[in-house]
């Protein structure tokens, strides 16, 4: 079988990945990335609610809450900078009763000690909205939307005008570990031609087949995932939002939130439950479930203008509930593994990119 050796190889091209790659091809001349798509971004990193998050819900000094906050400010830099369409319209938490109404100054202080001070109890935005039932809503002014596909393009410009390779529709089936180099089993799918890529450091960036990756190579089964669907539906209806509108957030998910794109349309979503496989189409039998959270703070809400939109999956480590970000040197080979990459992951990439360019540096 033919081989081949590079200086650095990234295993995923979702935004994770070429985030990664961005920032290592300042430091790596000979540099890849290899994605089984044909394209970049095509699984979970688009099959989301492109949100820029403010960093409100995770817990202090963990990695989500460091990485979002910096990627948050990096992130609105970058799309001014690069001309990429945002909208730093800012959202609501709503309460619909008392209880609901103590569990936002919860979150009010958690965002606090989290280092964001922008937070405030609202009396105003929300009489915008009728239509909406609402105890009490809590304001984010420094949350926003974007458009991350134009994003994850400029990311893979940046990448190959720095000297980097992506090939595309190519698999890894298995890294095996060698004395002096990783060697990754490639397959490309386009032509059917396996092949073996040698390299001294490895990123491991896979998404939903990143902790199947990670345990090979540690030769256990230290990670186990729960794969969390959640479906998105389109609103047909007559009112409109100049805003984010988000209930109290759930065990798996921040709740069934209303959403705008940059045209001001209205999107639901996403639930949230588990699937044993990969399957992005969605579950009609679900959609009661779906309605009935969405009508607990849009009561008059018809079902007939839910019209079903995409669905995705995030790959949830058990019994992790941040980032888990590895990186380990075995006999002077680097490896990192990126899991449990989920929300808020898209908010987070620059600031990852970031933070493992300044890692494998101190290696």
């Amino acid at each position: 079988m033919e081989k081949f050796e590079t200086k650095c190889l990234i295993i995923g091209g979702g935004v994770a990945g070429i985030a990664i790659a961005r920032s290592l091809s300042k430091e790596f001349k000979d540099i890849y990335l290899i994605e089984k798509n044909n394209s970049l971004g095509l699984e979970t990193s688009s099959r989301n609610s492109e949100v820029i998050h403010a960093g409100i819900y995770y817990q202090p000094n963990s990695l989500k809450s460091k990485l979002c906050l910096r990627g948050k400010n990096l992130l609105y830099e970058y799309l001014s900078k690069n001309n990429i369409s945002f909208n730093k319209c800012g959202k609501l938490i709503v309460s619909s009763n008392e209880s609901e109404a103590e569990s936002l100054d919860k979150i009010k202080n958690n965002a606090f000690e989290c280092g964001i001070d922008d937070l405030s109890f609202d009396t105003q935005i929300i009489k915008q909205y009728p239509f909406l039932k609402s105890h009490t809503s809590l304001f984010s002014p420094s949350t926003g939307i974007f458009d991350s596909g134009s994003f994850i393009s400029s990311l893979e410009r940046e990448f190959e005008k720095n000297g980097g390779t992506i090939l595309f529709g190519n698999k890894c089936m298995s890294v095996e570990k060698e004395d002096s180099f990783f060697n990754i089993h490639v397959i490309d799918l386009n032509n059917n031609i396996e092949f073996i890529i040698q390299t001294k450091t490895l990123i491991n960036a896979a998404g939903i087949s990143s902790v199947e990756i990670a345990n090979s190579i540690l030769e256990e089964k230290k990670y186990q995932v729960d794969y969390i669907k959640g479906d998105y539906y389109n609103y047909k209806g007559k009112e409109k939002l100049e805003h984010l509108i988000y209930p109290l957030p759930g065990k798996d998910s921040l709740g069934i939130h209303a959403t705008i794109d940059l045209g001001k349309g209205i999107r639901f979503g996403p639930s949230a439950y588990k699937v044993e496989s990969e399957d992005y189409s969605i579950n009609s039998d679900k959609k009661e479930d779906f309605y009935n959270s969405v009508i607990s703070y849009w009561p008059k809400l018809k079902r007939e203008d839910l019209l079903p939109d995409y669905s995705g999956i995030r790959a949830k480590i058990k019994n992790f509930d941040d980032f888990e970000i590895k990186i380990n040197n075995i006999d002077d080979k680097i490896i990192v593994n990126i899991l449990g990459y989920i929300s808020p992951g898209l908010t987070s990439s620059l600031a990852l990119g970031e933070y493992i360019q300044s890692a494998v540096k101190d290696f």
